[in-house]
């Protein structure tokens, strides 16, 4: 199941781990990460994804909500895939790795291309966070446990 920021978050169902998709926006393109990551694990958890198409669209009233939403959803996740395209800036994404970084809940898959790998790499490296080049590598790990 996935939940998404137009909805109020409901109590977590028992007997299911809960993952939220963070990382960068690829709304542009055919190929959604974040759906490919359903896709592949979609029987096993719930999804916490914070795609809203219309992001750009919502009013201060809306964005505090949206935010607030993110913010509680990471809070309750279990697990967090964050997840860095190469040619994005993905400012957001890298305050969420420093909320998250000292927590065992954090999966990152950072590709040396993104333009702040190598501090993304010293960080997971200095908290024993678990890193990826790509998402193939980081799912294979997760389907395992």
């Amino acid at each position: 199941m996935i939940h998404t920021s137009d909805k109020k978050i409901q109590s977590k169902e028992e007997g299911r781990e809960y993952i939220f998709l963070a990382g960068s926006m690829n709304t542009t393109v055919d190929n959604n990460w974040r759906q490919d990551v359903v896709n592949q694990l979609d029987s096993v958890y719930h999804f916490y994804d914070p795609t809203n198409n219309n992001h750009d669209k919502l009013n201060d009233s809306q964005m505090k909500e949206h935010i607030k939403w993110e913010l509680d959803a990471l809070k309750m996740a279990d697990k967090i895939i964050l997840n860095f395209l190469p040619n994005a800036q993905s400012p957001i994404s890298l305050v969420e790795l420093g909320l998250y970084m000292s927590t065992s809940k954090l999966i990152v898959i950072c590709p040396k291309e993104f333009h702040q790998s190598r501090y993304v790499h010293v960080l997971c490296k200095q908290y024993c966070t678990p890193y990826f080049h790509n998402m193939n590598d980081a799912l294979s790990t997760i389907s395992t446990n």
